[in-house]
């Protein structure tokens, strides 16, 4: 990397579809590839602002699986210990991304004060939260002249300018959960697409800014059956998913899907074929608090576009994508007792993406009835006998039918497989007659 170039990544975990771009480097040999060898995986997008005289963003789509982006919500949005969204963790978070603040960033003064300084850096996070809250369709650049008219930054000299923006695209991505400051470089062995769009777009608004990437957030299936009501012929094609043939439980026993904590929502049920691999958000009091008065620096990259094609995500999606990460929660884990039990298994906050917890972890994965006040009730999803993917889940859709087909096509290896799986229990109460039956002669 040359002198005066400043590394953003974005993560989102949206399978990859531009596949003409799509090249191997290093040990592969190039075009000798299947296209579902990586789909699924995370996508890592690199974003060099480059001082030079045409500065550019490059943005390089990995499936990397070391690193994950990270949101916090700002102060103005923390909730109350009381309360179901319980962010005590938050403060301790966005200390650890301080520590990660672009080297090119780091001598900026604020307040007249270094960043480095962790208060002047948390006032400056907050001025930024406050303006993302209030305002919809901003631009980076708007962002950076409303922190000059607050008297934020001291220094005016141009060539700061391209480190302010870096500075503020860190910030607004870690309140946005899907993009995150990384110094280091993508392994060049793996596979990767490389855009190149202007910096200047940076005056540009932050969706249409980040179009150029692809869809960081989950955004509804442009399909028009899958967002029929129920009243309709297309909802007769709805598979049924029932709690207790889709759950955690089955995935470990019988297609030993492992588990991953992570601290981007985008990432939320990304599901690596190839490692058998399934990403669970960390933090869902984060959704709840985003829900409360539907603001919060992520409906910011909401697209304001109407035309019904875009794939991008606009507020209502982002919203269904909350309120649908609650609800996986409980379909996966809350609505069966094995899958429940797993849980106190699997979570280990030493291997979570942040060692201090989401206290409403543990209440939405491992409790039968984790709310009981109303207040709680109104955030949080209500608990369904049998779920359709495109009614409850019209967001996640694909990756939740991607988990019961990969479910549908396995069988039980062996008898204790076949014990665990209750699936078909009329075939299994067959089996056990049989046994009967054999032992009797």
């Amino acid at each position: 990397m040359g002198k005066g170039e400043m590394e953003l990544e974005i993560i989102s975990g949206l399978d990859i579809v531009d596949q003409r771009r799509r090249r191997f480097l290093g040990g592969a040999r190039k075009g000798k590839f299947h296209p579902s060898c990586i789909l699924h995986h995370h996508i890592s997008f690199r974003i060099c602002f480059r001082q030079y005289t045409n500065i550019q963003i490059s943005i390089r789509r990995t499936s990397r699986h070391s690193r994950e982006g990270g949101w916090s919500s700002g102060a103005s949005e923390l909730g109350t210990p009381e309360d179901a969204a319980n962010l005590d963790w938050h403060a301790a978070w966005l200390s650890a991304q301080h520590a990660k603040l672009p080297a090119t960033a780091t001598g900026l003064p604020v307040f007249g004060r270094s960043i480095r300084n962790s208060e002047a850096f948390g006032a400056l996070c907050e001025l930024i939260e406050r303006y993302a809250r209030d305002n919809r369709g901003f631009s980076v650049d708007e962002v950076i002249e409303y922190l000059d008219s607050e008297k934020s930054f001291e220094d005016a000299v141009p060539h700061t300018w391209d480190s302010k923006r870096l500075l503020v695209f860190a910030i607004l991505g870690w309140h946005q959960l899907a993009i995150h400051h990384d110094a280091g470089n993508p392994d060049s062995g793996l596979v990767f697409d490389e855009y190149i769009v202007l910096a200047d777009m940076c005056d540009r608004p932050l969706h249409v800014l980040l179009k150029s990437f692809g869809n960081l957030l989950p955004a509804r299936a442009s399909n028009t059956a899958l967002a029929a009501v129920e009243s309709s012929k297309a909802a007769a094609s709805w598979t049924a998913l029932y709690p207790s043939e889709l759950n955690a439980y089955l995935l470990h026993a019988l297609l030993r899907v492992r588990f991953r904590w992570v601290d981007s929502l985008a990432l939320h049920l990304d599901y690596d074929r190839s490692t058998r691999t399934l990403s669970l958000f960390s933090f869902p009091s984060i959704c709840i608090s985003q829900l409360r008065e539907r603001s919060g620096t992520i409906f910011a990259f909401a697209s304001t576009e109407l035309q019904p094609a875009d794939p991008r995500a606009d507020e209502n999606d982002i919203a269904h994508l909350l309120e649908e990460v609650l609800l996986s929660f409980r379909l996966l884990f809350g609505q069966s007792a094995k899958s429940r039990k797993l849980f106190r298994h699997i979570f280990n906050p030493a291997e979570a993406p942040f060692p201090q917890p989401d206290l409403l972890l543990p209440l939405l994965f491992s409790e039968k009835q984790p709310f009981a006040g109303a207040a709680e009730k109104k955030w949080t999803p209500r608990d369904r006998r049998v779920y359709y993917a495109a009614r409850d889940f019209p967001v996640l859709y694909e990756r939740i039918e991607l988990l019961a087909k990969e479910l549908n096509g396995v069988k039980p290896k062996s008898m204790g497989n076949l014990l665990r799986d209750r699936r078909d229990t009329a075939f299994l109460d067959v089996i056990l007659q049989a046994i009967q039956l054999a032992q009797g002669a």
